[in-house]
């Protein structure tokens, strides 16, 4: 970045600036805090809105305390929250009472979305106040190239769990566990179309089988063949890694994944669920030739 890009930027959003994405942040809680607490007069009827919309108490001192009260809330709440005050903000714009800013809502969205880009939160806020949980375009493009390989009746159970698996990520509080799962899943269910003798995909028998159909797949070219061989052995590494987040029976329920490792988990089961396609496809016109 360059001197002119740097000026007038805070410190901290130019060096310090983190890279990976938090599920939650007591000082953007704070700040979204402070920021109604200085519009006293059109927020002076939201804690009561919010209690009627959430169930849940607002802290009182001289009025809604709205730090304590914006720091007590769940997470989800708290995401949830940011949804209800933009529409509480637009319906008493609309109402015959009306507003000091009838704008009020407009800024609550921009400020809202600053705070959130600036503390580095993993959501996006849409442009009536939902919050959504954001990933990078890389990721996205690697999702929807995944959803259209397996698009094909024959991958119908496929494409049910690797989008369960997306799905787990797209809560108000990520499940990277669930993620992992439902990708294992897809991958799984798509392995066992192609070897139906096999009970269940494990990395000792995917290194058995892949590493006999790769000889036929690129036959004609050596090169291929050998990296192609270390692909699956990835995968096999891959198949193992996921087992740390399956719940075997009669063991205890694993513990959440950090996000980021969940993400990268997710995002090369994403890839290689492709390539088992490429794979299927072949082994499927091998048997009908």
């Amino acid at each position: 970045m360059s001197d002119t890009e740097q000026s007038g930027q805070r410190f901290s959003h130019v060096y310090l600036r983190r890279e990976e994405l938090l599920q939650d942040s007591p000082r953007a809680r704070r700040r979204v805090a402070a920021w109604i607490a200085a519009i006293p007069k059109d927020a002076e009827d939201l804690g009561t809105f919010l209690v009627a919309e959430l169930g849940i108490d607002v802290v009182l001192n001289y009025g809604v305390d709205w730090s304590t009260t914006l720091g007590r809330f769940s997470t989800a709440d708290f995401l949830d929250s940011i949804t209800l005050i933009y529409r509480h903000f637009t319906l008493k714009r609309q109402s015959p009472v009306g507003m000091r800013n009838p704008r009020l809502n407009e800024y609550f969205l921009v400020t809202s979305r600053r705070i959130f880009s600036e503390e580095r939160l993993s959501y996006r806020i849409d442009d009536r106040g939902g919050v959504h949980f954001v990933v990078d375009a890389e990721f996205a493009a690697n999702r929807n190239a995944t959803i259209t390989a397996i698009e094909a009746p024959r991958y119908a159970n496929v494409r049910t769990e690797f989008e369960k698996g997306m799905s787990a990520l797209s809560n108000a509080i990520p499940d990277g566990k669930e993620a992992v799962r439902g990708v294992f899943g897809a991958a799984e269910g798509l392995y066992r179309l192609m070897f139906a003798k096999a009970p269940k995909l494990t990395s000792a028998d995917a290194a058995k089988n892949l590493g006999s159909a790769i000889q036929s797949l690129y036959a004609a070219d050596a090169v291929a063949q050998r990296a192609a061989s270390k692909m699956v052995s990835s995968f096999a590494d891959w198949v193992d890694a996921c087992h740390n987040y399956r719940h075997e029976q009669g063991t205890e329920e694993p513990s959440q994944p950090p996000l980021d490792l969940a993400i990268e988990m997710v995002s090369a089961g994403s890839g290689f669920v492709r390539w088992l396609v490429l794979f299927d496809k072949h082994l499927s016109e091998k048997t009908v030739n």
